[in-house]
């Protein structure tokens, strides 16, 4: 089964499957900050108290070590911010850059925050931003 944290009625599920990461991806909307890269897409389940969230770091960030690190101070963030900020209608996908491993935790608190509300903004801001 996926991996639940349970926090103010609202669980943190963990995506699996690489055609769920695949399923995100393909929606294209996506934030770029120096540690991470942040996409969204519509929920890929229909119970309404779950925010689905997925966590990969490729060998560029580094050695097994280093990448067990990275995801690991995803979670850790993803904890934080999504439970307060995530909207259950999404699914998110969180992309460790190299840069994860030196950038403060602090920091990466604020680079996700600043990623869901641009994501999640309204559609006057993505006009602007097309």
């Amino acid at each position: 089964m996926s991996e639940v944290v349970v926090n103010k009625g609202i669980k943190l599920d963990t995506l699996k499957k690489r055609s769920d990461f695949l399923r995100v991806a393909s929606t294209r909307k996506k934030w770029v900050t120096p540690a991470m890269v942040i996409q969204i897409s519509d929920s890929l389940c229909d119970d309404g108290d779950i925010i689905q969230v997925g966590y990969t770091a490729s060998k560029k960030v580094g050695n097994a070590v280093a990448r067990s690190r990275a995801k690991r101070r995803l979670r850790e963030v993803a904890k934080k911010v999504l439970i307060g900020c995530g909207s259950q209608k999404h699914a998110y996908v969180l992309i460790a850059r190299q840069e994860i491993l030196s950038c403060s935790f602090d920091q990466l608190i604020r680079d996700l925050k600043w990623a869901i509300k641009r994501l999640h903004g309204t559609s006057k801001d993505k006009k602007a931003n097309i």
